[in-house]
């Protein structure tokens, strides 16, 4: 077997840089024209399920209530949803400066709705506002079978426990076998 020294020529026969073994570098023009070729926007549900509503019957209220949460979603207040286990999540938001009289938790059309009012306390003149207290209504949805257990307000968070509760019909049935 006849081994090839490696030439002194930093081109080898085939047009290739031996010091670019991965091919010519792309120009970063190319990729700034393709990033700003891309529209962004945020998916709506259109998006993710153009054809859902020719597909499917009786869920168009289902559909019309996503599209409005998904079309009204507010950046604030802020919020986490934590799974503890399978049939148990928490909600928790972050409410400082809020009290619990100036908080409204109510369910409607599986539609939980968290709705902040502050009634103005504020004594003097606000030279600088940096803490972020205004009014807010958090819209979420939720799922069949699941229900809001209970709701604490604990140092500037809100926290909602909801569980899931599966009707009889609906649990698993252990069949004897005679």
């Amino acid at each position: 077997m006849h081994i090839q020294p490696y030439s002194n020529d930093p081109w080898d026969k085939h047009g290739k840089n031996p010091y670019e073994p991965w091919g010519p570098k792309v120009h970063e023009d190319s990729y700034k024209k393709w990033q700003t070729a891309q529209p962004k926007k945020p998916a709506t549900i259109a998006d993710l399920f153009p054809r859902l509503d020719r597909l499917s019957i009786g869920w168009s209220p289902l559909l019309d209530q996503l599209k409005e949460i998904t079309d009204n979603k507010p950046s604030y207040p802020p919020y986490d949803i934590v799974s503890l286990k399978d049939d148990v999540n928490l909600l928790n938001v972050a409410v400082a400066g809020f009290t619990k009289d100036e908080i409204a938790v109510t369910v409607q059309d599986s539609v939980l709705t968290i709705e902040g009012r502050q009634s103005d306390k504020q004594r003097g003149e606000v030279v600088y506002q940096g803490i972020a207290t205004r009014d807010f209504k958090l819209s979420l949805a939720i799922a069949e079978f699941w229900e809001v257990a209970d709701a604490k307000l604990e140092n500037g968070m809100l926290v909602i426990k909801f569980k899931k509760e599966l009707p009889e019909e609906k649990k698993p049935k252990v069949i004897d076998i005679k």
